[in-house]
């Protein structure tokens, strides 16, 4: 079942400019340097555990920025995004990939492909901008298509930063403890075999992979 709810990251990456903006915006500077620097480091690192050969969702593939590091092991890369702007930088940056790239408009709460046709999906930067029902909701989506497993962030506290943040209470923020998580991964018929941070040490984004039951 879906649930339907409105939140901005339906709609905050439609326009040209914020595609256009996307990569510049996060990553100039000292800090978005070094943001940048630990995401790939912690992204990488999960990718590398995939055998070689496979065949990836990505979703949302935004600018198709992950596809250099998804390449190592993928042969075959489904970009799929809600997006019709990202799509059309994406296409850009597909002609570059070593990895055979097909573009895909698609919303990740429905998925447009058949159950286990793809080796894994891959996710990054997304469910920290969704309610959690609708965080189930895409868990379940990126378990039904893939074949072996799940590589996606998450946003994951512990008991203190749960605290930091209950005061805090930033908008649109959805962050889990791990024992949510891992409830959410059982009921997508997954298993969490691993996880690293990929955000500064005071964040609490995690990179995870998940194997299929």
């Amino acid at each position: 079942m879906t649930f339907d709810q409105s939140y901005s990251a339906k709609t905050a990456y439609l326009d040209d400019s914020v595609a256009e903006g996307y990569e510049k915006a996060r990553f100039s500077g000292p800090l978005g340097r070094y943001r940048w620097r630990r995401e790939q480091a912690a992204v990488r690192s999960m990718v590398e555990r995939l055998p070689r050969g496979v065949k990836v969702l990505d979703c949302p593939c935004g600018t198709g920025r992950w596809w250099e590091v998804l390449d190592r092991r993928a042969t075959a890369i489904i970009g799929a995004d809600a997006s019709p702007s990202m799509l059309r930088f994406a296409a850009d940056r597909a002609q570059h990939s070593r990895a055979e790239v097909r573009l895909v408009e698609a919303d990740a709460e429905n998925l447009p492909f058949e159950d286990e046709s793809v080796d894994y999906t891959f996710s990054h930067a997304l469910t920290k901008h969704l309610p959690i029902p609708v965080q189930a909701s895409v868990l379940r989506e990126f378990a039904r298509v893939s074949h072996s497993g799940v590589i996606s962030s998450f946003s994951i506290f512990s008991r203190a930063s749960y605290e930091f943040w209950r005061r805090r209470r930033p908008p649109e923020s959805y962050p889990l403890l791990s024992e949510q998580l891992e409830w959410l991964a059982d009921a997508a018929g997954l298993e969490w075999e691993a996880a690293t941070k990929c955000t500064t040490p005071l964040g609490v984004e995690h990179t995870v992979l998940f194997r299929k039951r």
